[in-house]
């Protein structure tokens, strides 16, 4: 092993790199810069020379030591880099020259300096490394080796007073080659790269020139690039800075930071694993946009209930101008002798005013908030809710299932469903590209990333967010402790709703039904039932559901078992009432609605009274048909205009939903069931079952029917009873239809067109078997069915003959 010895520049001149120096006792290789830059420099007139990007010069009297941690420093490790900016402060060359100088002359006993004339001449700060090179003054009698052996162990001494000092401590360390400053990337690293610059040094050698500066870890030697892996940044940097240039035995070492190689074995495993990675990463933006859109998704969803930031008539504070004024009306009618339900009998007749008041109680209750009304299509189920029941209250959702449920596509469906509840922002294109997505990475992976979602899914998402601001709403005055002192008493969030009913919002949701199972969106039947039977039993909200069909309360039980429904059932209003009920519309001057015309003259009531009277038979006591009708009277038409008009309208409904589109036997079915309905107003379902045309499945025919709105069922146990008009007016259109000679001539020949195709085809079904018998003709095992098979041709075959016979009379 070769003892290493501190070299001493022997000359004053100026020093360049990559240029020979001959120095005392051996000729030393020294990194300079050449002639020709230096020369170029000068003549140009540069002002950063090699001094600032170079190397370091130095006289015979002076010296140069490098103090480490002086400056925060920067590392391949960005927690390292943080933690030494917090540790250690930046400085300027002026306070970095103080420092330094406290550091390497302290003061003794009494307080003087150790070394009187010792002197800095200059800092250069390397703020990448967080240290600064320091020329000092030789002083006179000194010789440079014990300066920077008192130096350092002052340096060392003074680092270790105070807390802080111990664990970021400067020590000092002579510079025995020539550091070449630069700014280039490369930043401090516990590997060194040494490249040779002649005959390679061995590892002994190498471990004693760089054990001095810290605890070295490895060493791994080579002939023309060698590494020293030392356990701490404070080694290897001090020994780069100070090492650097050395040349020794004819060699010169030139030292860098090795790039940072260090691998995380995880990490590196989830990059290198698309299987993992990919996945990971769509996890981590889905959490990410959880938790950035849901609390906003909130705000919106409670906005929509409680119209809080929306100034329109659902606006609270808008409610309030409102309500003042209608209780000042109020007030003045009670002062002529008019009372308030004088107008609420304007809008509904008097029987439903006890179900509005019924409603009402409900709501206020403290539990079992399960409210169902039920009704057929028109009975006016939304406006006893909406316009009465719940005119005056706050925090009320309405959910139109018919329009979630009839969404043509999957984007579509969410967008309703979203907008129903005030669910924003919502992004439906999304689940398009996650669909691509997830056959992308299904191709690269083998495995579906699971990061689409099926639109079930995210329905179930949509109401778990309006669960959740439902719940906000509800306890937005609940407060876990009451009182002060010693009378604080805690209160469960159980026990406030119950004491507060009026807190909870109302969930009224229309148009709940099960029959439209063949829709592809019916699953949200289900799910809106099962999210509304978990609101009743957290006790979160009052839910309303309005619905036409009788099924719809097993759907209910089914999500809420062992729960008694509170029931309202709506049907036609008797002639009394309707007669009622269009008279004090029709004696409403003050209504001013749209369809009402300026300077419209005062109706004569009493005049047409009577006409009101037979005109209310064929009518009925349906609450939408009632409107249509006090709208057209009030628009000036006379009451038997006005019923011909809507007679003449159904009609032509009727016409083009259950008659013109080619349905195959349904039309025949349904224009059956019109001649049947026509001359009389109900008929059984024993009648049709033995109907040739129904005889097939006729429970299902009728449902169908039934589902399309053209005709009502009534049940006995479950079981059909009679089948009588969706509506009372639609016998009155029946009769319109029947009764028209050249349209029921029309409807009638197509019908009979409909029976011929339809019992033909029965026949080549029959033929179709029969074939297959026809090498056992004459085997008596199966002439029974054999004959039975001739026999259902034959009363086909008399069905098509008759109703070819009437299409001809018809033709003439």
């Amino acid at each position: 092993m070769i003892m290493l010895k501190q070299f001493r520049i022997a000359t004053t001149r100026r020093v360049y790199p990559w240029r020979p120096a001959v120095f005392k006792g051996n000729l030393l290789q020294k990194r300079f810069v050449s002639d020709d830059i230096s020369k170029q420099d000068k003549e140009a007139g540069e002002s950063v020379d090699a001094e600032e990007t170079g190397i370091i010069e130095k006289s015979s009297e002076e010296t140069v030591l490098y103090f480490d941690h002086v400056l925060p420093y920067r590392t391949n490790i960005p927690f390292l880099s943080w933690l030494s900016y917090f540790l250690i402060r930046e400085k300027t060359p002026e306070a970095i020259k103080a420092h330094v100088y406290e550091l390497s002359n302290p003061r003794d006993k009494n307080g003087s300096r150790i070394f009187p004339n010792l002197q800095v001449n200059e800092v250069i700060p390397i703020k990448r490394d967080g240290g600064a090179f320091v020329k000092f003054k030789v002083p006179y009698g000194l010789s440079v080796s014990e300066v920077n052996s008192k130096i350092h162990k002052n340096t060392l001494q003074e680092s270790k007073n105070g807390l802080i000092n111990r664990f970021i401590n400067s020590v000092a360390f002579p510079v025995k080659g020539s550091p070449w400053i630069e700014d280039l990337r490369r930043y401090p690293d516990k590997t060194l790269n040494i490249k040779f610059q002649g005959p390679s040094l061995s590892e002994e050698e190498l471990y004693a020139l760089f054990r001095r500066y810290g605890t070295i870890i490895d060493i791994k030697p080579d002939s023309s690039v060698a590494q020293v892996i030392f356990k701490s940044y404070r080694g290897a940097i001090c020994s780069k800075n100070c090492i650097t240039g050395l040349t020794i035995n004819g060699t010169t070492l030139h030292i860098q930071y090795a790039q940072n190689s260090k691998r995380n074995f995880i990490i590196e495993s989830i990059l290198q694993h698309q299987r993992i990675s990919i996945p990971l990463l769509l996890a981590l933006l889905a959490g990410l946009a959880v938790a950035v859109f849901d609390p906003i998704r909130e705000f919106f969803i409670e906005n929509k209930i409680t119209n809080k930031f929306t100034f329109d008539k659902n606006n609270r504070y808008v409610k309030i101008i409102t309500d003042i004024t209608n209780s000042t009306i109020s007030s003045l009618h009670k002062l002529i002798g008019q009372d308030d339900s004088v107008f609420m009998k304007k809008a509904l007749w008097s029987e439903r005013l006890d179900m509005v008041k019924e409603l009402r109680l409900w709501i206020e209750e403290n539990a079992n908030t399960f409210l169902v009304v039920r009704g057929p299509r028109g009975s006016g189920k939304h406006e006893l809710v909406m316009s009465h029941a719940l005119n005056d209250r706050n925090d009320v959702l309405y959910i139109d299932c018919d329009k979630l449920v009839k969404s043509r596509t999957d984007p579509q469906f969410i967008s309703n469903s979203a907008k129903a509840v005030g669910y924003f922002p919502v992004f439906p294109w999304l689940n398009s590209v996650s669909n691509m997505l997830d056959l992308a990475v299904q191709g690269l992976t083998g495995q579906k990333s699971g990061f689409s979602e099926s639109k079930d899914s995210q329905f179930r998402n949509i109401l778990s967010s309006t669960l959740v601001a439902i719940r906000n709403i509800s306890l937005r005055g609940y407060k876990a402790t009451v009182g002060n002192g010693e009378n604080v008493v805690n209160i469960k969030e159980e026990d406030y709703l119950q004491q507060h009913p009026e807190k909870k919002p109302v969930i009224v949701i229309d148009r709940f039904t099960t029959v439209n199972k063949s829709e592809s969106n019916s699953f949200a039947y289900k799910e809106i039932a099962d999210w509304a039977a978990m609101l009743i039993s957290m006790n979160l909200a009052h839910v309303i559901f309005l619905t036409e069909d009788v099924g719809t309360l097993q759907m209910l039980s089914d999500s809420l078992p062992d729960q008694v429904f509170k029931n309202i059932t709506l049907s036609d209003a008797s002639k009394e009432s309707a007669k009622s009920y269009v008279l004090s519309s029709l004696n409403d001057h003050e209504d001013h609605e749209e369809y009402e015309k300026e300077n419209q003259p005062i109706l004569n009531i009493t005049s047409m009274e009577a006409e009101l009277d037979k005109c209310l038979d064929p009518l009925g006591g349906r609450m939408l048909d009632l409107q249509a009708f006090v709208r057209r009277v009030k628009s000036g038409e006379n009451p038997t205009e006005a019923l011909d008009s809507m007679v003449n309208q159904t009609a032509e409904q009727i016409t083009q939903i259950f008659l013109n589109k080619d349905q195959g036997i349904i039309n025949a079915q349904a224009w059956e069931l019109i001649k049947s309905l026509s001359k009389q107003g109900s008929i059984s379902y024993d009648r049709i079952i033995f109907n040739p045309i129904f005889k097939s499945n006729p429970e299902a025919s009728l449902t169908e029917l039934e589902r399309h709105g053209l005709i009502s069922i009534s049940r006995d146990r479950g079981i059909l009873k009679d089948i009588i008009p969706a509506k009372p007016i639609y016998r009155a259109a029946f009769n319109n239809l029947v009764e028209d000679k050249n349209l029921s001539k029309i409807l009638e020949t197509s019908y009979l067109l409909k029976i011929v195709k339809f019992e033909s085809d029965r026949i080549a079904k029959f033929e179709e078997e029969l074939q297959k018998f026809g090498f056992m003709a004459n085997s008596k095992d199966f002439k029974n069915r054999i004959d039975y098979l001739a026999t259902k041709i034959e009363a086909s075959n008399k069905v098509i003959l008759k109703a070819e016979e009437d299409i001809k009379k018809f033709s003439k």
